[in-house]
């Protein structure tokens, strides 16, 4: 166990774990951004499974509206104001004067809001700031035949907690000038457009006060096919608007598939309008796959944009839909008024013989496109739609090098929903991430609304780890059942990736990481637990597929990778985190975790929970007596795990205790490290070592303050955080307190037994004692006239180190190549330069003094 291991041992097992843990960082380092991914100007490769465990979307609920609004959205006619604002939990549509605002997440009865006059318009954006009072959140923009309304916004969620969600008339309007708003959306702060049915383009401004010459609300034209106003050719109809999340580009796409650019300027007000645009779309297009029928064209029609992330990408900013489901990738600049729009990429649709059913071809009457997911809305008939999806393969992007890469490759499947669709969208509050191979199966998956006549459809995407678990939940623990199936799985994901993935279920929380119950993730059953292991046991023996310097890559499996790529990814958002961070609080520093500590917490369970399962499944992680290399990895990684756990708990304990009287207690070069520390430098380094020595003094004093009982304190710590603050740090503590008593009673008979009590405590605790605190002691014996004490122990903690001598052949005989004793006599060899130093001084005792003079 850690705490019979010395501190040099335990801090070079870390070293050696904390190395292993970066060889696996690779595998997720090495995987490209979907736009690095693309090798060549086109793609069209698809891969579609018939096994409904794997499929990359599914529907995972559908409910239907309530009865009155199931009435009422009878009455929609297509181009009546619909759709979906999952900001606040709501979808919408209007019938003539009516707007119906539907309570989807708690299924409640439609509210209703009423105009004069027929609402063709519904936009939801952030408010502006220092216009409302804080708790309004965003602006709800209502556009009728005559006038345009600006509604105040106050939405509230906590996780675990209902939401809630209240509207205010403000009194803030202005006239339509007969335009009819279709399109209506708006940046992060706040700034309104509005696209007319006539293909002008509009701003919305709005202020707290009117002024001498303007009102509380107005509009301005900013861009008119009549006019041509800021765009040098006339006579273009505007047919849909998009800005980036940034709030700096504003993307116009006309009826000819022409795409245009505003840049939005800084102040939050003004644009330019000599930017970037680009008209020959279909030519480039077709200069890049010629032979497609897909780009003919007398077929060739954008239907859609959609603005994309860095995150994402960073060599594209916007996609562009054809109405025959090929996608366009575009980029411009980046910073500043964008000059040029260039293609970057075409992507064909998913071909009709993986997608099934269709009677001619994908015909595409909307979708979504969201962070490198597209789904792409079919009519099939008055009664259905379908929905095709095409996500990224990620097991074809994980297991290629950029060397070898192919081209880029989508899962693809499609679903089926009853109405016609009046708004599809994604649910917020996910984190965007490309490696789904890396996701918890405690951690919400991405989640998407399709509302239709009927009601709501809520789609999952199924990331890998999902996949595993129907897969487990099919067949239970017996996986012969479907052994090549499994095979099937793991030769696609990747051997290491998928044992990982067995390890993300064995080691499963149940700890809810979401506040909405439609995307709480389900639970992993002790027969899908039994079956992973079994997948692991079966499929875990692949060679190695990270290069080790000390070993050939055969030397260890993929299921010991997966251990290291399971952990590294678990402690990722911690490990080169500062462990804590400062902030002054009138005179008095104040100390807080830089990750939030349910963040810890949970990490802290599961790596639980990874020991616990290396300890109940020995034939699959022999640790305990290691015979070979392989065995010697999965012991380190256990006690890495261990002791970031034990890390933990000893920060979460040091910072409910009292910090500032503990910092004022360490030198000014231990509070240094304190602040500037990361958990890998706390855990994987000599100082970091010495620094949690420091602190468990600090602790100690601190507990023995407040029980004023050994034995009480002992447990105390024990029980808190024992690797850090033990039985060894008590009695290491309470020996030191001795040795100072000792000095103020110097050559008398309390102070000789004081000295002689310590030294019997400190040779109990030997194996604990670091060489510079064993200097340390020594020199504090020596001044005191206990020179043989002070030999005594030093001699005592090399021998803990080495109880058998195996070190004393090594030197009569010499080394060989690897020879372990080598590394027992490097953790002695300090121990034997101390008692050197302690005997020098006592003989020469002034030399010291005369080499400083």
């Amino acid at each position: 166990m850690l705490d019979q291991k010395s501190p040099e041992e335990i801090v070079k097992s870390a070293k050696h774990a904390a190395t292993t843990l970066t060889r696996a960082s690779i595998i997720d380092k090495n995987i490209v951004n979907i736009g690095e991914a693309f090798n060549g100007p086109t793609s069209g490769n698809y891969l579609q499974t018939d096994r409904k465990a794997i499929q990359p979307f599914v529907s995972k609920y559908s409910f239907t509206l309530p009865p009155i609004a199931l009435e009422q959205v009878q009455k929609w006619k297509p181009g009546d104001a619909s759709g979906i604002l999952p900001e606040i939990n709501r979808a919408y549509f209007a019938v003539e004067n009516r707007l119906y605002l539907w309570d989807y997440v708690e299924k409640k009865d439609v509210n209703t809001y009423e105009e004069t006059h027929p609402i063709v318009g519904v936009g939801l954006v952030k408010a502006k700031p220092d216009i409302f009072n804080p708790e309004i959140t965003h602006v709800l923009i209502i556009a009728t035949t005559v006038n345009i309304s600006v509604i105040a916004v106050a939405f509230k969620s906590q996780p675990g907690e209902p939401h809630s969600l209240s509207f205010y008339r403000t009194e803030i309007s202005t006239n339509s000038s007969g335009a009819l708003m279709k399109n209506i959306i708006g940046t992060k702060i706040g700034r309104v457009f509005m696209l007319s049915d006539l293909g002008d383009i509009w701003e919305l401004d709005y202020r707290r006060e009117e002024g001498w010459f303007t009102s509380k609300c107005s509009k301005t034209l900013m861009s008119s096919p009549a006019t041509g106003h800021f765009f040098s050719k006339q006579n273009e109809r505007c047919t849909s608007i998009a800005v980036n999340e940034e709030g700096t580009v504003l993307y116009k796409l006309n009826e000819s598939s022409s795409i245009q650019l505003v840049y939005l300027e800084e102040d939050g007000k003004g644009f330019k309008n000599n930017c970037a645009a680009n008209t020959r779309i279909n030519e480039d297009a077709r200069s890049q796959n010629s032979q497609s029928e897909y780009l003919r064209s007398d077929n060739f029609k954008i239907i859609s944009i959609y603005p994309t992330t860095s995150a994402e990408a960073t060599n594209y900013q916007l996609v562009a839909v054809t109405s025959s489901g090929c996608r366009l990738y575009l980029y411009h600049e980046t910073k500043g008024c964008p000059k040029e729009l260039k293609q970057q990429h075409v992507r064909t649709p998913p071909p009709e013989d993986l997608v099934g059913g269709l009677p001619n071809r994908l015909v595409v009457s909307g979708g979504l496109y969201k962070d490198g997911f597209m789904l792409y809305l079919h009519k099939h008939n008055e009664q259905q739609s379908w929905v095709i999806t095409a996500s990224p393969n990620i097991g074809k992007m994980v297991n290629r090098g950029s060397a070898q890469r192919g081209e880029y490759n989508e899962f693809t499947n499609r679903l089926e929903v009853n109405g016609q669709v009046l708004g599809i969208a994604e649910m917020p509050g996910v984190e965007y991430k490309l490696n789904e191979l890396a996701s918890l199966p405690s951690e919400p998956a991405r989640h998407f609304l399709i509302f239709t006549t009927h009601g709501m459809t809520i789609v999952t995407k199924q990331r890998p780890v999902d996949m595993l678990l129907n897969m487990l939940n099919d067949v239970g623990s017996n996986i012969n059942a479907q052994a090549s199936n499994f095979r099937e799985f793991f030769e696609l994901f990747g051997f290491v990736q998928s044992c990982a993935l067995c390890l993300d279920l064995a080691c499963h929380t149940t700890t809810p990481l979401s506040g909405i119950e439609l995307q709480a993730s389900g639970d992993v059953s002790i027969s899908a637990v039994k079956g992973a292991t079994q997948l692991l046991e079966t499929l875990g023996q692949q060679p190695s597929i990270l290069n080790n310097l000390d070993t050939p890559p055969s030397a260890y499996t993929s299921r010991r990778d997966s251990v290291a790529l399971f952990i590294y990814r678990l402690i990722s958002p911690i490990w080169d985190e500062k462990i804590v961070k400062e902030s002054i609080q009138g005179n008095v520093a104040k100390y807080s975790t830089v990750v939030p500590r349910n963040k810890l917490i949970s990490i802290q369970q599961i790596l639980r929970k990874l020991q616990n399962f290396m300890d109940m499944n020995p034939s699959v992680y022999p640790q305990l007596q290691p015979q070979n290399d392989e065995e010697n990895s999965y012991r380190q990684l256990y006690d890495l795990a261990g002791l970031i756990s034990e890390s933990i708990s000893f920060l979460l304990f040091l910072l409910d205790s009292d910090v500032s009287k503990i910092m004022s207690s360490l030198t000014l070069e231990r509070q240094q490290r304190f602040r500037a520390f990361t958990f890998k430098d706390l855990l994987a380094s000599n100082n970091g070592r010495d620094l949690t020595k420091g602190l468990a003094n600090a602790m100690i004093d601190e507990t023995m303050a407040k029980y004023a009982n050994l034995d009480i304190v002992i447990d105390v710590l024990e029980q808190r955080c024992g690797t850090f603050c033990n039985s060894s740090d008590v009695l290491f503590y309470k020996a030191q307190k001795q040795i100072k008593a000792a000095e103020s009673e110097a050559n008398t008979m309390p102070s000789q037994n004081a000295l002689q009590e310590s030294l019997r405590l400190l040779k109990r605790i030997a194996i604990h004692i670091t060489y510079e605190q064993a200097g340390e002691i020594a020199k504090a014996y020596t001044r005191q006239g206990a020179l043989v004490s002070a030999v005594e122990l030093i001699l005592t903690c090399a021998h803990t180190r080495d109880p058998h001598n195996t070190s004393t052949e090594f030197w009569r005989n010499g080394s060989q190549y690897n020879d372990p004793r080598a590394a027992i006599v490097d953790i002695k060899k300090p121990f034997y330069d101390c008692v050197y130093d302690v005997l020098k001084e006592a003989i020469i005792p002034s030399s010291t003094t005369n080499q400083k003079g």
